[in-house]
């Protein structure tokens, strides 16, 4: 019984990583199009046709560090909740 129980936390908790993983990817890909859009753009209006590919590099660093400062975030709070998960296993243990 322990088993299964371990087995459907585990479940649980991998849809769920898949379904906010799933959102992501469509967060992504919106600020992709606007992304897109935004330097055709400044392209046009700039008249920078043949320097094109920096304004792409700058948007890709950008949202790099973007996605990067994100990631740290959201680790942070996890890292957070599982250390007080762990400090209330042992509270129960006592």
């Amino acid at each position: 019984m322990r088993r299964i129980k371990a087995f459907y936390k585990e479940f649980r908790k991998h849809t769920v990583v898949a379904i906010l993983a799933a959102f992501a990817f469509l967060i992504a890909l919106a600020w992709r199009d606007f992304f897109s859009e935004f330097i055709n753009y400044l392209i046009e209006n700039s008249k920078l046709s043949g320097e094109a590919y920096i304004f792409q590099l700058v948007s890709a660093i950008l949202i790099t560090i973007i996605a990067v400062l994100g990631i740290m975030v959201i680790s942070k709070i996890n890292v957070d909740e599982d250390a007080e998960e762990a400090k209330e296993k042992v509270k129960k243990k006592k």
